[in-house]
């Protein structure tokens, strides 16, 4: 079973708690952000929605209430299904699947290869790769680098979308 597979099965069990007799809002909410923070991650909007579903006990809401259906477990219900159709759809899981480990850095890695030699990156791409590589070594290779290109390549990172992304969910 994959990651994401694993994922959709857990969401799918709170879906089906939502149902049980003895629904507990609270420790439901605690247990599905849990799961939603290691598929979307803590910031994501996903989280917010269920964080922010709650019983509103003013005299409005008990009049309004018919008693038929639970607002709040329809809510549940809707986020939730939402949240699974967003992570069916979505990258995670693919990851096990191709050489990256944690994260996608190809928008760090990519302005190299734009900017390099194919003889320069290949060298380049071995120097990282050494297992007692000093910072100096690496300090030399970018100082040999041609006029601009180091300028070109930190630009290129610094205003991708990746990065910037990055650095706005980083705040």
């Amino acid at each position: 079973m994959s990651q994401k597979d694993a994922y959709i099965a857990l969401l799918q069990e709170q879906l089906s708690k939502i149902e049980d007799r003895s629904f507990d809002l609270s420790a439901w909410k605690k247990a599905t952000v849990l799961v939603v923070e290691n598929c979307f991650g803590a910031k994501s909007p996903h989280v917010k929605a269920i964080e922010k579903l709650n019983y509103e006990y003013n005299s409005w809401a008990l009049r309004d209430e018919s008693g038929i259906t639970d607002p709040i477990k329809a809510d549940c219900r809707s986020i939730l299904k939402i949240i699974i159709r967003d992570l069916e759809t979505s990258e995670i899981g693919k990851k096990e699947n191709n050489n990256n480990t944690d994260c996608n850095l190809n928008f760090v890695w990519l302005p190299f290869e734009d900017e390099l030699t194919g003889a320069s990156s290949k060298k380049l791409k071995a120097l990282i790769k050494e297992v007692n590589i000093s910072e100096e070594e690496i300090e030399k290779f970018l100082k040999d680098l041609p006029g601009q290109t180091t300028v070109d390549i930190l630009n290129k990172i610094l205003t991708s979308t990746e990065f910037k992304d990055w650095i706005s969910k980083s705040n």
